[in-house]
């Protein structure tokens, strides 16, 4: 072949490079791929991801830094990634905390902070993403067939749930107080009392991180993969630990595990708060079993202090997360009998202190440091708390005392999404896997029976407080309660199907028939995730395909709708609505949080029907809107249901329809007589 001078090479490079660009822009010119809103949408969906990493990578530095002094040999890079990220989350949230009390809850204050504590700590925050890269690149190494069908079943998992978190959130305790107490501390520009919702006296570590990445642009579809990162974090914890004591393959099963059940792999396309109670109940196992390993040891205090802070993080989370305190001193009294006193009043301690923001701001804005509990409170009373607890509900009072021996296997078969109960898809395997335990004891290895002792006793207490719950009240039913024992379970299973690996396979290779069955069900939990994923429509939103309306109605029903047809600059109350978050900005909407808009001032005042209609409208209220559908199911169980049936008849006399849907919701204007 002729030679060719390297100009002349060049020269025609360029000329295939041009025509190739000239030939695509061309192309798509004519068919496009997308138009500009669907481009739009995307984009934003790509800054909220952005935004999110952001947040995580500072807050992993930060954690990194507050660590640096407590001995973490030994840990598995998947372990600390996760204890560094729970940590300087959960420090961010209480400095956003602290500074909303003092009336500076202002995106761009709060993300001057952190981008000055990346500067600051910027060696951490490089190292962080360094064992970040190292730990993705661990797990796509896979060793086996095997190991990749998790990896990619867990990828997959992961994925559909991120595209529902990045469409708009329309999930129920999303749009009635997780984001409702962001959005308004960020109008006000302050933490501040709001006695309509008591909800918002709860604490709030996640619902500060969602102001921080709603507030910087303004977009509410940044809160859920706030959410679904902390999910991720869990996972890593998870699977680190299990890994540390079992191997690769059986801290893949424990990731796959969590997954597979329906209803916690929802949890990470929402913006609720459950999976941060999760990340905490994984951390607890890691900081248990290290100190179990340096009890003796000068670096056990470090330890101990670790063990508190997550207490006090989990309690800023949800009250009941408490609890993996209690497992946690009952594991430390096993093991260190004698240095109770000393042990627990670090753990005590180190608890405190972070749950003492929190303490402050409900003594300062609620009157009460565990608003609504105990103290009661602004806006709160008896009547409130037993209609909140709703006792009549509960296993026992439905004849069904006989589930509580067996609550875990009874909240895996009974355990259905939306329905009474457990109102949660656990899944086949993750409650029952650690049946397995005792029956391959005997082909476990040495390190795998440590780590698997230490996850019975932990979970022990945990399951004991949720039979108490849910023999005393329908909320502790509820398998959303137990998220934080969730991994104690993973571990347990995955600990189990490891030594079901070692189990002979003569006469019967009962491993192999566990598996197939276990890929079967697996099989069906992926198609499920994906109608999941294509009903709520959260895909043909994301592309364009499908308007905001649609994907409203697919996922909230009527709801949407019913708050678009609210009249401008009105005063709206809601009557048996407890979902508040999509009222439109010029109108004023009083959500029915508990159902007693109607029976509150009537059992607690002794008001009558006239005097409680003279109430509202001298409260300044334009129009009050029937949620019909809610009302007619929540009547035959309401705590006065006497009192609540008699609201249709009394509407009829004081107000008049002046929008309806005609099935689910009816808008009342007042009568001209009044």
């Amino acid at each position: 072949m002729p030679a060719k001078s390297t100009a002349n090479l060049l020269a025609r490079a360029l000329l295939i490079f041009v025509g190739l660009f000239a030939l695509l822009i061309g192309y798509y010119w004519v068919h496009k791929p997308f138009d500009v809103s669907s481009a739009l949408l995307i984009g934003g969906a790509l800054l909220d991801v952005a935004t999110v990493a952001a947040l995580f990578v500072i807050a992993g530095g930060i954690g990194r830094t507050l660590l640096s002094r407590i001995d973490l040999t030994g840990l598995s890079r998947a372990e600390r990634l996760a204890l560094e990220g729970g940590i300087g989350l959960g420090v961010v949230a209480l400095a956003a905390l602290i500074f909303g009390l003092i009336g500076l809850f202002r995106p761009l204050i709060l993300w001057a902070l952190l981008i000055i504590a990346a500067l600051l700590l910027r060696r951490a925050v490089i190292d962080g993403l360094r064992d970040l890269i190292a730990v993705v690149r661990s797990a796509l190494r896979v060793e086996s067939v095997g190991q990749g069908l998790v990896v990619g079943y867990c990828a997959l998992m992961l994925a559909l749930a991120l595209v529902i978190a990045l469409a708009p959130p329309a999930h129920w305790d999303s749009l009635t107080y997780h984001l409702i107490a962001p959005t308004r501390y960020l109008t006000a520009g302050a933490i501040t009392p709001q006695p309509d919702n008591f909800y918002l006296g709860l604490s709030q570590n996640v619902e500060m991180l969602y102001g921080i990445t709603i507030g910087i642009f303004g977009r509410d579809t940044a809160a859920a993969p706030v959410h679904f990162g902390i999910g991720v974090l869990a996972l890593l914890a998870t699977a680190g630990l299990v890994r540390r004591f079992a191997g690769k393959s059986a801290g893949g099963w424990a990731a796959l595990l969590l997954l597979s059940a329906y209803n916690l792999w929802a949890l990470f396309g929402w913006a609720y708060v459950d999976l941060a109670t999760m990340l905490y109940g994984a951390l607890m196992l890691t900081a248990l079993t290290t100190w179990r390993e340096r009890r003796d040891m000068l670096s056990a205090r470090g330890w101990l202090i670790v063990i508190g802070v997550m207490v006090g993080l989990a309690v800023g989370v949800k009250y009941a997360a408490g609890m993996i305190g209690v497992a946690a001193g009952l594991f430390i009294l096993i093991h260190q009998p004698r240095r109770v006193i000393g042990n627990g009043l670090i753990v005590a301690a180190a608890a405190l202190l972070i749950f003492a923001p929190w303490a402050v701001k409900g003594v300062a804005l609620y009157g009460n440091p565990l608003y609504p509990f105990a103290f009661g409170g602004v806006n709160w009373n008896p009547d409130r708390m037993r209609a909140f607890q709703y006792s009549a509900y509960d296993l026992v009072g439905r004849g069904e005392a006989w589930q509580l021996p067996i609550l875990p296997i009874s909240a895996a078969i009974f355990g259905q999404d939306n329905a009474d109960g457990f109102g949660f898809t656990a899944g086949t395997w993750l409650l029952t896997l650690f049946l397995l335990l005792p029956l391959v004891w005997a082909w476990l290895e040495a390190r795998a029976r440590v780590l698997a002792r230490t996850v019975l006793i932990f979970a022990a207490p945990l399951v004991l407080y949720w039979a108490v719950m849910a023999a005393v009240n329908s909320v502790g039913i509820q398998t959303r309660l137990m998220v934080m024992a969730l991994p104690a379970f993973a571990v347990a299973g995955s600990i189990g199907l490891h030594g079901l690996a070692q189990f002979p396979k003569k006469p019967i290779d009962i491993n192999f028939i566990v598996r197939v069955a276990l890929t079967l069900t697996l099989v069906l939990g992926v198609i499920d995730a994906l109608q999941t994923t294509l009903s709520e429509k959260a895909p043909q939103y994301l592309l364009g395909q499908t308007s905001l309306d649609d994907y409203m109605y697919a996922n909230t029903g009527a709801y949407y709708n019913a708050m678009t047809h609210l009249p401008a600059e009105s005063k709206v109350l809601l009557m048996w609505e407890p979902r508040g978050y999509d009222c439109p900005p010029d109108v004023t909407c009083t959500a029915d949080v508990l159902f007693d808009h109607w029976k509150l001032p009537i059992f607690t005042e002794g008001l009558t029907p006239h005097d409680v209609f003279a109430r509202y409208r001298a409260d300044g209220y334009d129009y009050l809107l029937l949620a019909q559908s809610i009302y007619d199911a929540y009547v035959p169980f309401s705590t006065y249901p006497q009192i609540d049936a008699t609201f249709p008849a009394e509407i009829e006399q004081h107000m008049t329809p002046v929008w309806t849907d005609s099935v689910r919701y009816t808008l009342y204007g007042w009568k001209s007589d009044g």
